[in-house]
């Protein structure tokens, strides 16, 4: 009953093998044979092998922004939906700025002021005003000198009786009269011909600066009403309508985020890899990623970036290891769950055994070959490149020889382990299928 129970369960690893082959990419598959009582035996053939760590993950786009408007206000516009494909610079929603606009018609009403007031303040005095303004001060200065002349000779007059008190009285006044007209005129000359005084001058700068800051600062606030997409890609989210209230801010102070965008021309997986394969894990190795939403197709990607922290989760720790994933078609979406096969070593042409022949005690490997003679002869190997279910074999063995399978592993403690046939007397016993070499 255990011998017919060995032998269905060696036929199913055979039948298994065969429609494996090696590994996805494997050149040829391997024949077996069966003699008598024997296990199953497997040609040593040549083909491609790869040492991979296989792990899963979720596909997320490289580039994702989730929009978030700088400024608060109603909805007026939303002109895309949910898939849309937009360039980088393209208006998505249009925000309310009827007030903002009101804001801005003031302040440029301040400006033109300010600036008529520096124009008037720097203009320099005409030919003629300035020869009006010399006339002025020498008609005022000769008044002023008639009439001291005048005072002095009515003086003499009223002194000798010929004028009476009132008449010097009015030749008194007309003095001082016309030394407050010479005053003012030589002021208003003076004024004409001086340069504008430099303070004032950069008071009336300073004051047309800060109009123009307010200026700039509303017609930004203006322009950020319009919300344009940061990036080429596709609209994977509009959360809002015509006539809804979007908040300004960030994600983490709680503004609105009414659309998302993302680039989806590269895709990346974050994998968590186990600390026992991170140290043979390497930016820029290749990898392989099928998904259950394209049975049958292989996409191929390379590891972009490996964390340094590690995470814990249930006693195992691993090491977030990104993958980047081309796809130019976008036939790729964000949130398929995705098949990863980093590729560690890939051998073409390689010598390649079952990876459930080849047994391991310390540090050497062997195999069992079948002789000339049909029996197992244990053969010493040195081993290459593994997968799952193969081994490459750079020495021991040599391509066409026939291996077991599974491994009579009783022979293992024979006496004439490894010779090229057993005596005559020996009986083999075939043991139950071992599991493969651990990785």
């Amino acid at each position: 009953m255990r011998k017919g129970f060995t032998l269905i369960l060696v036929w199913i690893l055979g039948v298994a093998f065969i429609l494996s082959g090696c590994v996805p990419q494997q050149q040829g598959v391997p024949q077996t044979r069966r003699q008598g009582n024997m296990p199953q035996t497997v040609l040593v053939r040549r083909g491609k092998i790869a040492d991979t760590v296989s792990e899963l993950g979720i596909l997320e786009p490289l580039s994702k922004v989730a929009i978030i408007p700088e400024e608060s206000g109603k909805v007026v516009a939303v002109l895309v939906r949910e898939g849309d494909r937009v360039a980088k610079g393209q208006l998505l929603l249009r925000l309310d700025t009827e007030d903002l606009e009101i804001s801005r018609a003031q302040i440029l009403a301040q400006l033109k002021s300010a600036q008529i007031d520096l124009e008037e303040l720097l203009k320099q005095p005409t030919e003629v005003e300035l020869r009006s303004k010399e006339a002025q001060y020498t008609e005022a200065l000769l008044g002023f000198e008639e009439a001291k002349k005048t005072l002095t000779r009515n003086e003499k007059l009223f002194a000798s009786g010929a004028i009476s008190q009132e008449e010097l009285d009015a030749s008194r006044n007309e003095v001082v009269r016309r030394e407050k007209a010479l005053l003012v005129a030589q002021a208003e000359l003076e004024e004409t011909r001086k340069k504008p005084k430099t303070e004032d001058v950069e008071r009336a700068k300073a004051r047309i600066a800060e109009i123009e800051a307010s200026l700039r600062s509303i017609e930004r606030r203006i322009a950020k009403a319009e919300i344009r997409s940061p990036l080429s890609g596709i609209v994977l989210k509009v959360d809002v309508e015509e006539g809804d209230f979007v908040s300004s801010g960030t994600s983490a102070s709680g503004g609105t985020s009414p659309v998302v965008v993302a680039d989806l021309s590269t895709m990346k997986i974050d994998v968590p890899v186990n600390e026992v394969d991170i140290p043979r894990v390497k930016v820029g190795q290749k990898v392989r990623i099928t998904l259950d939403a394209f049975p049958g197709k292989v996409f191929e990607g390379e590891v972009a970036s490996i964390a340094y922290q590690g995470k814990t989760t249930e006693n195992v720790v691993t090491y977030d290891t990104t993958v980047y994933l081309p796809n130019p078609d976008n036939l790729l979406r964000a949130g398929m769950t995705a098949n990863v096969e980093i590729v560690v070593e890939e051998k073409e042409n390689a010598l390649l055994v079952p990876a459930s022949a080849v047994q391991e005690k310390g540090d050497g490997a062997f195999v069992f070959v079948r002789n000339a003679q049909g029996q197992p002869e244990r053969r010493e190997v040195t081993l290459g490149v593994r997968s799952d279910t193969f081994v490459e074999v750079l020495e021991g063995v040599k391509e066409g020889e026939e291996v077991f399978v599974t491994p009579p592993e009783a022979l293992q403690e024979t006496p004439w382990a490894g010779r090229a046939s057993p005596p005559q007397n020996a009986q083999i016993r075939v043991g139950p299928p071992g599991p493969p070499p651990g990785r």
